[in-house]
């Protein structure tokens, strides 16, 4: 039994790793089947036949009203989605119209579907997590090993790059990437938190590489002529596996929250991109015209683009820290001893 399997198998039996994963689970639903829960387009179109055109003809969608793309499926036999309407395109309701049977949660100031926005808003910070933690991730257990196995100037040069990094706020290296850039895009977002987020990885490998060096089974492979390289990877890379997932688990949370903030912030991905954090600037927005003499804004709907993001989010930040927060206490040693016993 490998020690990610053990890993896991003490994991699952965690109620707090359960309930994370549930969270996380209807959230990658989300953005994985989004064309499935809101598109302008149905799912399936007969006469002639179409499945997802949403997803297949995507470029016939961007610019149409909603009243004509539902015009081109009058007369054909279809079946919807939950939500007739995509997070791009206008609806034929207008800005701020409170919840209906069409729009479960009403639309946005520029009168797109809130709902729709929120679903399409999972996989854009999902997705972009997942990249940047990708990269993160590479990056760090490629330095990381290389400092630990060779030791001497490399050691020393990661210690000062790791030091010099963390200095750095994260959001103040993605603004400085994106003012190089001349219009945002997600693979910018990637790069930069990507950037910050490799010195923890490369930290923790390090240190593993370290503490490892001296045990029984890599003095044994090293004995038997084994190189650097394949120590690294085949010994060491698996009991570093544990603190890496949990990082990377932790980084969930913290580049969703990035990522949203620069969203809020105007310097994130372009307006017509789902996003959480630009769909609470709009209520934000909102919530502050109030205080204006001769103030004609909508409470209900500056409420509801608060709140329901809000509740996104806090969905994906604490879904992370209850799965990350169950990894960690599975690797304590007193865990591990209890399981082996139990075993």
């Amino acid at each position: 039994m490998t020690h990610l399997r053990i890993l896991f198998g003490v994991v699952l039996k965690s109620r707090r790793a359960l309930v994370g994963l549930a969270m996380l689970g209807v959230l990658a639903l989300f953005g994985i089947f989004a064309e499935w829960i809101a598109a302008p387009a149905p799912l399936v179109a007969t006469e002639p036949f179409e499945v997802l055109p949403a997803v297949m003809h995507a470029e016939r969608f961007d610019s149409l009203p909603e009243s004509a793309a539902h015009a081109m499926y009058r007369d054909r036999g279809v079946i919807w989605p939950v939500v007739r309407a995509g997070a791009r395109t206008p609806t034929s309701v207008g800005a701020h119209a409170p919840p209906s049977r069409a729009h479960p949660l009403g639309t946005d100031a520029h009168g797109r579907d809130l709902f729709a926005r929120l679903v399409y808003g999972a996989r854009t910070a999902l997705g972009l997590s997942l990249g940047a933690i990708v990269l993160s991730v590479l990056a760090g257990i490629a330095l990381g090993g290389l400092a630990g196995v060779r030791g001497g100037f490399w050691n020393d040069t990661l210690v000062r790059l790791v030091e010099t990094v963390d200095t750095f706020p994260a959001i103040i290296v993605v603004a400085l990437v994106r003012a190089m850039e001349s219009a945002p895009s997600a693979m910018s977002l990637v790069i930069a938190v990507a950037i910050v987020r490799w010195a923890e990885i490369a930290r923790l490998v390090r240190a593993e590489v370290v503490r490892a060096s001296a045990e029984g089974y890599v003095l044994a492979a090293r004995a038997l002529g084994a190189s650097p390289i394949r120590i690294f990877y085949k010994h060491i890379l698996r009991n570093a596996a544990g603190p890496i997932l949990t990082s990377g688990m932790f980084g969930v949370a913290s580049i969703v929250l990035l990522e949203a903030t620069i969203s809020f912030l105007a310097i994130g991905a372009a307006t017509n991109d789902a996003s959480w954090g630009e769909t609470m600037a709009q209520g934000a927005a909102m919530w502050t015209a109030q205080a204006t003499p001769n103030a004609t804004t909508n409470t209900a709907s500056a409420v509801r683009l608060l709140v329901a993001p809000g509740l996104f989010l806090m969905m994906t930040v604490v879904g992370s820290y209850l799965f990350a927060e169950a990894l960690r206490n599975a690797m304590e040693p007193k865990t591990a001893r209890g399981r082996l016993r139990a075993d």
